[in-house]
């Protein structure tokens, strides 16, 4: 057993089995050191995980609604704060949304596989239109909540959507080469790389396409 700092936070480091693990009073999701923010508005909050080979994320808190996008195809071990590791497979392009915001919890992630466990945590920090009515829009919805809603792009739908007068989006390239986002409100180009995401504002018209006929798995969310 060996004792550690992290960023200021003690922690102890416990070998079981060749895997490491972390124990440590819990932080805010945003503050612990393997999920990287890379993004915050007056929406959203996309932060971006990496967990290594046999390691573990710290005790952290989710208290805000959010969905999740997976990127990484793996096998991985969940442990609520008091409770049991609960062993799962996640498949890249796997989606869902939590409302933590009702139901906050206080848990901790390892990767039991042998590639690193990468996902998103896009964080819901404000809504936009809840009350609007929206139209459905001609894609495979994923889920739709009261919060949120999210479709998948393959690549024999991703030419024919042109998308217009919606909340805020955010677009996450799973599978596939460069995405071109091309902005016809404001006659602009965007390039979604993959295993990124993209904001995408409010109002706006816009339509994908891509660069190459390598497969696409492309994932839209969006804010009610």
């Amino acid at each position: 057993m060996i004792v550690k700092m992290v960023k200021g936070i003690p922690f102890i480091v416990v070998l079981i089995g060749g895997i490491t693990w972390s124990v440590s009073a819990q932080v805010q999701v945003r503050y612990e050191p393997k999920h990287h923010q890379v993004f915050e508005n007056q929406y959203f909050r996309v932060l971006d995980v990496h967990v290594p080979p046999h390691d573990s994320t710290l005790y952290h808190i989710h208290s805000i609604a959010s969905v999740v996008l997976i990127f990484s195809n793996d096998t991985t071990a969940t442990q609520l704060k008091g409770q049991a590791w609960v062993r799962s497979v996640t498949l890249a392009g796997d989606v869902f949304y939590r409302d933590y915001g009702q139901d906050s919890i206080i848990h901790r992630v390892g990767n039991l596989g042998r590639v690193e466990y990468h996902v998103t945590d896009i964080e819901l920090l404000s809504a936009y239109q809840p009350d609007k009515n929206r139209k459905p829009l001609p894609l495979m919805q994923l889920f739709t909540s009261e919060k949120a809603l999210a479709w998948r792009f393959t690549d024999s739908s991703l030419n024919k959507v042109v998308i217009s007068d919606r909340g805020p989006m955010i677009a996450g390239l799973v599978e596939g080469d460069d995405i071109i986002l091309h902005d016809t409100t404001h006659h602009k180009l965007i390039t979604i790389k993959a295993k990124k995401e993209t904001y995408i504002e409010p109002g706006i018209s816009f339509y994908f396409s891509a660069t190459s006929k390598k497969a696409i798995s492309l994932v839209l969310f969006e804010l009610k």
